[in-house]
């Protein structure tokens, strides 16, 4: 049996809620697991949209599809696009509760910050060491309309004064093999993967906590997922 929709719903918005048998079979089960990360990406992008942000209506064709893929029927050519809240069944079934990664992609439209429409690989971040047990994260690879591939991370942990965190992609075969990617502005991180860089091999996502000043990595993992590269 699944985990309910309103409680993956409710974890992907960073809520401390649900057994820990729930978080278990979460973690354990692909197609929960899946669908929190897809969630998590939705909720990391409206949180990442502010006052700076410049929005785009989606076309017409972009509300029919996703009338196609939740099974409504076609508005009439005048009909307006509709509001999440307007469309029937929303929550109703486990497919509906997909259908808002679809319905939040629309609707953002193209930023003028220019974070990627394609989504190319994605993870849970999970803590490796007791200290960090109640820490957790998601990241997502896209491409931009310039073809750039651009990472994004939202860290989930109670954070130390001291420090700053930092994000590798490790060696799936050699750990000593890292590649640096740069410092997180408190729980949140965006940079550009350089297409030289092989993801099938540089897979491993770590976030570590570093002291100020420290070049090589501390040996202090918070968190770290395998990035799994969609299709």
């Amino acid at each position: 049996m699944h985990t309910d929709p309103e409680l993956l719903s409710l974890l992907a918005l960073g809520e401390h809620v649900g057994t820990a048998e729930d978080h278990v079979h979460v973690q354990a089960c692909p197609e929960c697991a899946g669908e929190l990360s897809q969630l998590e990406w939705v909720t990391g992008l409206g949180r990442s949209v502010d006052a700076g942000t410049t929005l785009v209506s989606p076309s017409p064709d972009v509300w029919a599809r996703i009338r196609d893929e939740l099974a409504l029927d076609r508005p009439a050519a005048s009909e307006t696009a509709p509001l999440v809240d307007e469309i029937p069944g929303i929550r109703s079934t486990r497919k509906a509760l997909l259908s808002p990664l679809s319905i939040v992609k629309a609707a953002l439209g193209r930023r003028s910050r220019g974070f990627g429409h394609e989504l190319m690989a994605h993870t849970r971040l999970l803590p490796v060491a007791a200290s960090w047990s109640d820490a957790s994260g998601t990241a997502e690879l896209a491409t931009d309309e310039h073809g750039r591939r651009l990472l994004q991370v939202a860290l989930q942990a109670e954070l130390p004064p001291a420090g700053v965190r930092q994000a590798w992609l490790v060696h799936r075969d050699d750990p000593s093999l890292r590649q640096t990617l740069g410092i997180l502005d408190g729980q949140h991180g965006l940079w550009t993967v350089e297409h030289s860089i092989d993801l099938a091999l540089y897979a491993i996502l770590d976030i570590s906590q570093q002291g100020t000043g420290e070049t090589e990595h501390s040996g202090q993992t918070i968190v770290r997922g395998e990035l799994a590269l969609v299709g």
